[in-house]
């Protein structure tokens, strides 16, 4: 349709008890007048029980933003786990420096 539009985002699986993007993007619709959006666990998610919502596609509700548990991007791919390493990187130095 006209009012259509379709844009990409990544859905994560349970590996190994981690949580990890697809390396294939899945395609999302919405209508146009919809600000694109992709959402994917946030620093506070529990690998065992955090379930994607709507495999990458579209926001995160504010109760999960407000408790961490989700992360939301406005560009098309942009919940890859490359753009989450930005987040990981200083957290993984501050857990190795207080070994």
């Amino acid at each position: 349709p006209a009012d259509a539009q379709t844009f990409e985002c990544f859905d994560y699986s349970l590996v190994k008890e981690a949580l990890v993007a697809s390396t294939t993007a899945t395609t999302c619709n919405a209508n146009k007048a919809t600000a694109i959006k992709c959402n994917s666990p946030g620093t506070a998610a529990v690998a065992k029980t955090y379930k994607v919502a709507n495999k990458g596609c579209g926001g995160c509700t504010e109760a999960a933003i407000k408790d961490k548990t989700c992360s939301e991007c406005g560009k098309t791919k942009c919940n890859s786990a490359s753009t989450l390493a930005f987040v990981l990187a200083p957290l993984l130095a501050v857990i190795f420096h207080a070994l």
